[in-house]
C-alpha cells in the first residue's frame, strides 16, 4: 500500500498544482484571458516577476504594470517584500511605519495597488501619470517618471494589440 503511494504521489501533486492554476485562471476577468499569454510574454521579456495571471483580475493592470516599471523596473527592483510600486507602510503599530510597506504575496501588493488607484481615480482607477504627480509624488525628478509611466503604457498598448 505504501509504495502505491509512493508511485501515485508526483500524479496526486500535479493534478493538484494544475487545479491550482485552472483555479487561478478562472478568477482573471472574462475579458482578459484573451491576453493573457500576451501578458505573460511581456513580462517574461521584461524578466519582471509579476504573476499575470493576478494582474489580469483587475480592470486597471494596465496602470498597476505600468506604475511598477516606473517605481521598480517591473518588479526587479522591489522596494520592499512583494512591493513593487514603493508604497509607504502607514498601519498604526507597524514596525515599517513610514517607510516602504513590505506585502505577504503579489495576490495582497496587486490588489493594495488596484485599490489605491480607485482612491485616487474613483472613475476606472486608471489616473493619469500627470495626475498622480499632482496628487501623491513627492520625489523628483517627476518628468523621468511620468515618462517612465507613459512609456510602459504605450509599450504595453503595442505588445498586447500585436
Amino acid at each position: 500500500m505504501d509504495s502505491m503511494l509512493l508511485v501515485l504521489a508526483p500524479f496526486i501533486m500535479s493534478a493538484s498544482m494544475q487545479l491550482s492554476a485552472l483555479d487561478a485562471s478562472l478568477r482573471i476577468l472574462p475579458e482578459n484571458r484573451l491576453i493573457l499569454p500576451k501578458v505573460e510574454t511581456f513580462l517574461v521579456e521584461k524578466r519582471s516577476p509579476l504573476p499575470a495571471g493576478e494582474l489580469l483580475k483587475y480592470t486597471n493592470w494596465e496602470m498597476i504594470v505600468a506604475l511598477s516599471n516606473a517605481e521598480s523596473g517591473y518588479g526587479k527592483h522591489l522596494g520592499g517584500d512583494y512591493n513593487a510600486w514603493g508604497i509607504k507602510d502607514f498601519r498604526k503599530g507597524s514596525a515599517n511605519f513610514g517607510k516602504t510597506r513590505d506585502f505577504t504575496s503579489w495576490a495582497e501588493s496587486i490588489q493594495y495597488a488596484s485599490e489605491l488607484l480607485y482612491k485616487y481615480d474613483k472613475e476606472d482607477g486608471e489616473p493619469t501619470a500627470v495626475g498622480m504627480v499632482a496628487r501623491w509624488k513627492y520625489v523628483k525628478p517627476y518628468g523621468h517618471w511620468i515618462n517612465n509611466v507613459n512609456y510602459a503604457l504605450n509599450d504595453l498598448e503595442n505588445h498586447i494589440q500585436a
